[in-house]
């Protein structure tokens, strides 16, 4: 079983796991949800982020490589980013050397969505790699509105009211 954790600088992490949590239910409880629910329940997605200046790369990488202990299995686990080449990935990217992960940058939260509706215990490290860098995952859209255009657009919210 592959085994999540998103790294970032300050609490970007954080944010994104609040905001699963806000868009999926804090108990994962829609129908698509439900095998993620018992894949989080069993195994947590762990967050880690680089948040203080006072905290030396060094330090970092130390907690980093406890959590990459404490989730290590022989599936491996997807370390998700916030941008490459920061302290977070590279810190990923060295401890790479002692643990089998797959490492993603970019992380967002159409990213977190796409692995939160089709990851399951099946999937592999390669699968969960190649799903969270599809361009499906990349979450990019353009639109420009003109001033006191008229056309309708979807409810946004689901609230009867």
């Amino acid at each position: 079983m592959v085994n999540i954790i998103l790294i970032s600088h300050g609490v970007f992490c954080e944010g994104l796991l609040s905001s699963l949590k806000m868009i999926a239910g804090d108990d994962y409880s829609p129908e698509a949800l439900k095998e993620m629910a018992s894949y989080v329940k069993k195994n947590g997605l762990k967050i880690y982020g680089f948040t203080t200046i006072a905290e030396t790369v060094d330090a970092y990488r130390e907690k980093l490589g406890k959590a990459l202990d404490e989730t290590a299995g022989e599936d491996g686990t997807l370390v998700l980013a916030d941008i490459m080449s920061g302290t977070p990935y590279q810190s990923a990217a060295y401890l790479s050397k002692t643990h089998k992960i797959g490492l993603v940058s970019g992380m967002n939260m159409p990213m977190l969505l796409s692995l939160a509706l089709e990851i399951t215990e099946e999937v592999t490290l390669e699968e969960a790699v190649k799903k969270a860098a599809s361009q499906e995952s990349w979450g990019i859209n353009g639109t420009t509105f003109e001033k006191g255009e008229k056309k309708r657009r979807a409810k946004l919210s689901i609230n009867k009211n």
